[in-house]
């Protein structure tokens, strides 16, 4: 025994570290992409339009057919020039690394650094390095002038203070770095499957906060200058009225191979309007163009119209693999890195983000749920139907949360709920005793099925004893069978015998009795006791005309057979009985015993001497009178009873009216 149960010990043990498993699997394979794909549909369905305020300028394929690329700097002034002085562009974000001196103009340089230097709606963007990154990019140090180039300041208000510094950036011109008014990280954080889902609001260089593109493009556009960091919010200085941006500090690698610790916010996603953007877009080389149109006094290729008061992101994205800037993202698997610094600042504008819950309760929610199935039914079917209903529960909960703007796992919970069903089956087959089953079988063919069950969810409690109980005592009889047993051979007598039972029991078993003995020829059976019900009373009822039909078409086939014709008798009466284990402590029997059990059977011992088939008692008449048709046989004196009692004669089940 006590092996046994250690045994079930270690198989529990494994079930639970089994699911554990299945669960961070789950949610490291299947909950990103589900949310990709429910995000992707979610979109599609709701399609909100994106912020107009927002437009984008890409060196796309006719950009690069028409002007091979790299360009010059000055059409990127032309540029500028045109989205910003004609077309009153209000901010202006330049996405390209200017990372060398351009040693074939060295005029174009200069002309460019003249403009950026009185540019002041430009922002120009930069990158960060760890001291792990090594090849031809050289990390630069630039703490002396760094922060002057920064047109937002970031105030640390954060308790937890974690730091995560960046050690290096990538090395820019010395004129370059002298003339650009604005400097803001163009870093976006990648999941482990290199997919990009969030954004990276600030990063950290030199144990000092620096704003992204979009945070610095959406302080520009606002007029404000001044953020705080707290631990779970980057919030504008207001008490986070204006923004109040939602944080999660997490391991990302940036788009440069970066590995690092960053606080990162989910992004709120819009519709694409094809595989890159979301945003309305641009040709570099139309805008180029409509410069050149408008100084020579002509009608431009591109409204300067489309410029006013907007947010302009300039960058290169064409289809030659070193010319792509494209990344997966749940809409694509090839989204414009333009765009998603778009979709952040459209977040930004609109206060509107996804968060990660930090009160999570999915943890929580699958371990309850979990156990409620391993300590559910044990019937697998119902318990399958069980987790289906506890997983709808979960897809309510999970939709819920998605609305409030909050990702909870979505997939991870249910695989492992079915997981649960499905070990659940498997540890009752590992330690279902073989041998006990197949006595339990064998058992079965002696004793009621019903009885059978009882024993076996009881086996603690078998002993002698029983209970007092109001049930139905059901007594049926063949007349005359002693006389037709002693005309036939002890063979024929047996399949006769057969044929009968197999024909009345399934009969007893639909209408919830049990079948308590067998009495040579006769049978008794019992309804109420032990598959409880209410109306065994008149489920007796149902079974006898059922069975007195079903003996009719037997008598009917055993003429044919030229087998001796069978008529019955059955005798019904209800009472409260002792029902329970009788003998001894050694061998003992399930069965009911009393004066009502002996009343039922002689009721049925006078269908002979009245000549019918079927009465019950006066007891069981008041159960079921308004359900049948009878007649009344009154004041019969019964053996055992003191004074004489109402029988009837059964008919039919009335006809409803």
């Amino acid at each position: 025994m006590k092996k046994s149960k250690f045994s079930k010990f270690i198989i529990v043990l494994i079930i639970i570290t089994i699911l554990m498993l299945l669960y961070a699997i789950a949610g490291n394979v299947f909950d990103r992409r589900v949310n990709d794909a429910f995000i992707k549909i979610l979109t599609s369905v709701i399609n909100k339009p994106v912020n107009n305020d927002i437009v984008l300028v890409v060196i796309d394929d006719k950009s690069v057919n028409r002007i091979s690329w790299p360009w010059n700097r000055q059409n990127f002034v032309q540029i500028f020039d045109y989205v910003e002085n004609t077309g009153g562009a209000k901010v202006t974000i330049f996405k390209n690394l200017v990372l060398f001196p351009d040693t074939y103009n060295p005029n174009y340089d200069k002309k460019f650094y003249e403009y950026i230097s009185k540019d002041k709606k430009l922002i120009n963007s930069y990158v960060l390095l760890n001291s792990n990154i090594s090849g031809d990019i050289i990390p630069a140090d630039y703490s002396g002038i760094f922060d002057s180039k920064s047109n937002v300041k970031i105030t640390d208000k954060r308790n937890d203070k974690v730091y995560f510094s960046y050690n290096g950036i990538v090395r820019l011109p010395k004129d370059f770095l002298q003339n650009v008014n604005i400097l803001a990280s163009s870093a976006l954080p990648f999941d482990k499957d290199d997919y990009v889902r969030t954004y990276m609001p600030v990063v950290m260089y030199n144990d000092n906060f620096y704003p992204s593109l979009a945070l610095s493009a959406y302080a520009k556009y606002k007029n404000i200058s001044e953020f705080e960091i707290r631990d779970k919010f980057l919030c504008s200085t207001d008490n986070c009225k204006t923004l109040k941006m939602p944080l999660e500090f997490k391991q990302i690698k940036d788009n440069i191979g970066n590995r690092i610790y960053a606080y990162i916010t989910h992004l709120n996603w819009f519709k694409l309007k094809n595989k890159n953007y979301a945003h309305k877009t641009f040709s570099a080389v139309d805008i180029i163009d409509s410069f050149e149109a408008v100084r020579n006094n002509q009608i431009p290729v591109i409204s300067p119209d489309n410029f006013k008061d907007k947010i302009v992101i300039i960058g290169l994205n064409a289809q030659e693999e070193k010319w792509k800037q494209v990344y997966n993202t749940p809409l694509s698997d090839s989204h414009a890195d333009l765009d998603i610094h778009a979709l952040m600042i459209d977040n930004m504008l609109s206060n509107s983000f996804k968060t990660v819950d930090d009160k999570d309760y999915t943890p929580v929610i699958t371990i309850i749920f979990c156990f409620l199935i391993l300590r559910g039914f044990k019937v697998f079917r119902v318990n399958l139907i069980f987790t289906t209903v506890l997983s709808i529960l979960y897809i309510i909960y999970y939709l819920f949360e998605y609305m409030l703007g909050i990702y909870v796992a979505p997939v991870s919970p249910i695989v492992t709920m079915y997981a649960a069903t499905f070990l659940k089956l498997l540890y009752s087959v590992l330690t279902t005793d073989k041998t006990a089953e197949m006595i339990k079988h064998a058992m079965g063919k002696y004793i009621s099925k019903d009885v059978m069950n009882k024993v076996v969810s009881n086996l603690d409690k078998l002993k002698l004893g029983g209970t007092r109980t109001i049930v139905t005592i059901f007594f049926v009889d063949i007349r005359n069978f002693t006389k037709i047993s002693e005309e036939l051979p002890p063979q024929e007598v047996t399949s006769i015998l057969n044929e009968y039972f197999s024909t009345i029991e399934p009969i007893i078993a639909k209408y919830h009795g049990i079948v308590n003995k067998y009495i040579g020829d006769g049978l008794l059976a019992v309804f109420g006791e032990p598959v409880k019900t209410d109306e065994h009373a008149l489920n007796a009822v149902l079974c006898g005309i059922e069975i007195i039909d079903k003996i009719s078409l037997l008598r009917e086939k055993f003429i044919k057979e030229n087998k001796p014709v069978i008529n019955i008798g059955i005798g019904v009466n209800t009472g409260e009985v002792f029902a329970g284990n009788i003998g001894t402590e050694e061998r003992f029997e399930y069965t009911v015993i009393g004066d009502n059990v002996n009343l039922a059977s002689r009721i049925e011992s006078y269908n002979q001497i009245l000549k019918t088939q079927f009465l019950i008692s006066e007891y069981t008449y008041e159960y079921v009178k308004d359900r049948i048709d009878v007649v009344k046989l009154s004041g019969v004196n019964i053996k055992g009873k003191s004074k004489p009692i109402d029988i009837y004669e059964v008919l039919r089940l009335k006809i409803k009216r």
